[in-house]
């Protein structure tokens, strides 16, 4: 290519380059068109007061935010709440209240077997005074003894029925066939 061919096509480039140039400065563009076209239309907003209303900013300032739980992203409903539970209260009388429990006067520390008859024995005291007496046996006049355990025995109320279990307890300090701690 020769030298006089390059400086053609540059100065075709340069024409070319002017031409857009100018028609971009001195030309209207599409946007400028359509803005002057809705210039006719336009109103300005009637305002009174153009004021900042500051109470109704602090009011939406103090608003406390609480989320429903809902995407606002989703065009789907949220689930229904769930059903409130109804508190029932009886407003009846009050039942009365449970009886004390039994508090038996004595204390169960053994018992004795008869190898013949297979029949226990147990043994009872309060203080010093010792009550034997088999199953089926008052205490007192006032205890029936149920039942005789190897640890324990079992003694119900004559009068109200009520029941307690005794646990076996050592023999009181001082009482006759003890043997001293060595």
């Amino acid at each position: 290519m020769s030298e006089r061919t390059k400086l053609g096509i540059l100065i075709v480039l340069g024409v070319i380059l002017a031409a857009v140039l100018f028609y971009a400065v001195r030309g209207a563009s599409p946007a400028a068109v359509v803005a002057a076209g809705k210039s006719a239309e336009y109103k300005p907003l009637a305002i009174v007061n153009p004021a900042l209303h500051l109470d109704r900013i602090e009011r939406l300032r103090k608003l406390d935010y609480r989320p429903t739980g809902r995407d606002i992203l989703s065009s789907s409903l949220p689930p229904p709440p769930a059903p409130k539970k109804e508190v029932r209260r009886d407003v009846g009388p009050m039942p009365p209240p449970p009886p004390p429990p039994l508090v038996v006067p004595f204390k169960f520390y053994g018992y004795t077997a008869d190898a013949a008859s297979k029949r226990r024995r147990a043994f009872f005291t309060n203080g010093e005074d010792v009550f034997i007496a088999a199953e089926g046996e008052t205490v007192q006049g006032k205890f029936r003894v149920l039942t005789i355990g190897n640890t324990w025995a079992e003694v119900e109320e004559i009068s109200s029925n009520r029941r307690a279990k005794l646990n076996m307890e050592g023999p009181p300090s001082g009482a006759p066939g003890e043997s001293p701690q060595l």
